[in-house]
Order: structure tokens, then C-alpha cells, then sequence
């Protein structure tokens, strides 16, 4: 798999925290408005957080030529590869579920759209790894395997994606957006 596939896959999650805005930019009010609350905006910091984390700490990558030239060192980048996405995953779904309850609950049913194919995407990995880890050595097979597990695992990712596209952040959420450091 390309290491931009994953990205690509990965920086869709971040949408959930932009805004789009429509037109032509136009001066603030005026008058004294309050911002979001404090809570909502470290919660929405955070969410974006999680997905920077994600992006930030990029795919999987196999140099395919080392694996013609040694295939024992192959089989280790794979499965060290494997192991750093899975350990990502493990990061980015204890974060996840650290941000709940949050402040608004309608902002938990973001956590929960993304938590679940993360966690199938990251048992994907999980096994794609143990296959290579569990075999004497890296075959056509084991490669099929690995590489299988792995389009599956992009596949459960991209539907966290579509989706968080659906999801409906309360406004309250959404505007904290424009305050939360991590997601501008």
C-alpha cells in the first residue's frame, strides 16, 4: 500500500473538524459576544488533536526491492511497519475514548462514528502483523495475506470517513472549531 493512501484516508477524519464557509470573509460583530465554552473548546482541540496525531504519524511503506534483495530484513520492515500503524491506532482510539462524555452530548455520537472502524481497521493490522510475525518467512502468500488485510483495513477507514461526513456536530461544536488551536 502507498503511504499516501493512508494519508489520504487519514486526512479525511480531520473534515469533521473544519467549517466550510460559503462567500466572502466579512468582519466579526461589533458587539461582546462569548466565544464557546471553555470545556467544549479543549474538547474540539482535542478531537482535531486526535486527528493531527493520525496524519502527522503518516501509513505504511514497504521498500519492495529490499524484500527481492533480503527477504528476512523485509519480513522485519513489514511487520515493524505493521506494528507502528497499529500501535498509532492504539494511541488514536485511547484518545478517542478519553474524550468521552463530552461536554455536548450529541458530540459523543462523533467519537462513537469514528471509534468503531478504527478499531476493525486497527484489528486488520493487528492480524496482518501477527501472519507475518507467526510465518518462518515472507512468501507471495504471506504478502497476498498481508497486503489483503491491509486494503480491508483502508477500506474500514475510509467508511469512518463517509461516515463523519454525515454526522452532525451541534453548532455549539462547530464553532469551537474556529477557537481549537489543532484544528485550524
Amino acid at each position: 500500500m502507498k503511504r499516501w493512501l493512508m494519508a489520504v484516508a487519514l486526512v479525511g477524519l480531520v473534515t469533521g473538524c473544519a467549517v466550510p464557509v460559503a462567500g466572502q470573509p466579512a468582519p466579526g460583530p461589533t458587539s461582546s459576544v462569548a466565544g464557546a465554552a471553555p470545556e467544549v473548546v479543549r474538547w474540539v482541540n482535542n478531537f482535531c488533536g486526535v486527528a493531527k496525531y493520525m496524519i502527522a504519524s503518516g501509513g505504511v511503506s514497504f521498500d519492495q526491492t529490499q524484500a527481492q534483495a533480503d527477504p528476512a530484513q523485509a519480513k522485519k520492515s513489514v511487520s515493524d511497519s505493521l506494528g507502528r500503524v497499529v500501535d498509532v491506532l492504539d494511541v488514536v482510539l485511547h484518545d478517542l475514548d478519553e474524550l468521552t462524555p463530552a461536554p455536548v452530548p450529541a458530540a459523543d455520537t462523533a467519537v462513537e462514528v469514528i471509534s468503531e472502524p478504527l478499531t476493525r481497521a486497527r484489528d486488520k493490522f493487528a492480524a496482518a502483523k501477527s501472519a507475518v510475525d507467526a510465518a518462518p518467512e515472507m512468501t507471495v502468500d504471506l504478502f497476498s495475506t498481508v497486503i489483503q488485510d491491509m486494503t480491508e483495513a483502508v477500506t474500514v477507514m475510509n467508511e469512518a470517513v463517509e461516515k463523519m461526513a454525515v454526522v452532525s456536530l451541534p453548532d455549539e461544536v462547530r464553532d469551537a472549531a474556529d477557537q481549537a488551536e489543532n484544528c485550524v
